[in-house]
């Protein structure tokens, strides 16, 4: 019989926790590399994963990611 192993499950949870608040983006935790991952859900000039240590790094590199792609979707009108 194998016993099995519930690795790293503080930080598992906390990418399924933050993946729900994040609509433009899947996030998930890799358990052989131990780091977060996001992947953009929209239509970026290039295919986008990010990956960081520590999810508040994660978030900074998301926020910053997204910064290009909307000011370059954003359409302003003349009043």
């Amino acid at each position: 019989m194998v016993r099995r192993r519930d690795w790293d499950p503080e930080a598992r949870a906390a990418a399924r926790e933050l993946d729900p608040g994040e609509p433009r983006w899947t996030i998930f935790y890799g358990l052989w590399s131990r780091r977060y991952y996001a992947i953009a859900h929209w239509h970026a000039r290039k295919p986008l994963i990010l990956d960081a240590r520590l999810l508040a790094e994660l978030r900074e590199l998301m926020r910053e990611a997204e910064l290009p792609d909307l000011t370059s979707e954003a359409r302003f009108v003349a009043v």
